[in-house]
């Protein structure tokens, strides 16, 4: 399974070697590529081999019975869509469009006669809206992440009726986020501007075990349009929490 990854990342990672800027940057809206760290970048193709190699991948053996059909190679493919929209080429590599397309279908398990017959422009706003449904789905999302990091994790919902002192904290938009420690557990409470309690989890990494230690990195807190992310470390090792943009959980990676 490891091996298949470092494959299909050598691939994808090989997406930024080779490039080309398209006429105009807003031809073409394509929401949330900033949250992939794609929003800024230019437009790019893979060099044939490597997505001929891409095309014989068995992307359902790496799901392990999951349902979630996604990957994170989807998001590379979405944003070199631009390359090929007629609002922004005149002269376009329908060769190269219809093999990146066959791919996201074949990722995501879509019937690729429901785009036969269909215009490259209709094509493109299938695909677009289709990355659009799995970004604003917080069980795909974390499967469209390229990490070598462990997880996703929820951790455990904690309560209790005492105020926990906080060790660490950290203000953001929605208002802020404190580490406390009881016990053996580490605490992560999220609060808005008024301090009323969004959430509180006793955070744990792989098979459940208790997070010894949580601190906030210098200038920790990003913004993008699909989350606020927290970039901390835990007995050291990167640690990354999502959250929606009022401050509610989503999820957190842990480096291994």
């Amino acid at each position: 399974m490891k091996i298949r990854i470092l494959i299909i990342l050598f691939l994808a990672i090989n997406l930024t070697l080779l490039g080309q800027e398209s006429d105009s940057k807003d031809c073409y809206e394509i929401k949330y590529l900033d949250f992939f760290g794609l929003d800024q970048m230019e437009i790019i193709k893979w060099p044939q081999s490597e997505l001929d190699g891409l095309l014989k991948m068995d992307f359902e053996k790496d799901r392990n019975g999951s349902p979630i059909k996604t990957n994170f190679i989807i998001p590379s493919i979405v944003y070199q869509l631009k390359e090929y929209h007629p609002n922004c080429k005149t002269e376009i590599d329908t060769i190269y469009f219809n093999q990146i397309s066959e791919l996201y279908l074949k990722i995501r398990e879509i019937d690729s006669t429901k785009l036969l017959n269909k215009s490259i422009t209709e094509k493109i706003d299938f695909i677009r809206t289709d990355f659009y449904s799995q970004v604003e789905n917080v069980e795909y999302l974390p499967e469209m992440t390229m990490t070598f990091d462990d997880g996703p994790f929820y951790g455990v919902e904690f309560e209790q009726e005492s105020e926990l002192k906080p060790i660490k904290t950290q203000e953001t938009d929605f208002g802020i986020l404190s580490v406390s420690k009881i016990d053996n557990k580490t605490i992560l409470t999220s609060k808005n501007k008024s301090g009323e309690l969004i959430w509180q989890k006793s955070i744990t990494g792989l098979s459940d075990r208790n997070l010894t230690e949580l601190h906030f990195t210098e200038n920790p807190i990003e913004y993008n349009s699909v989350a606020t992310v927290a970039h901390m470390y835990s007995e050291g090792e990167r640690f990354t929490l999502y959250l929606k943009s009022d401050g509610s959980f989503m999820y957190y990676f842990h480096s291994w």
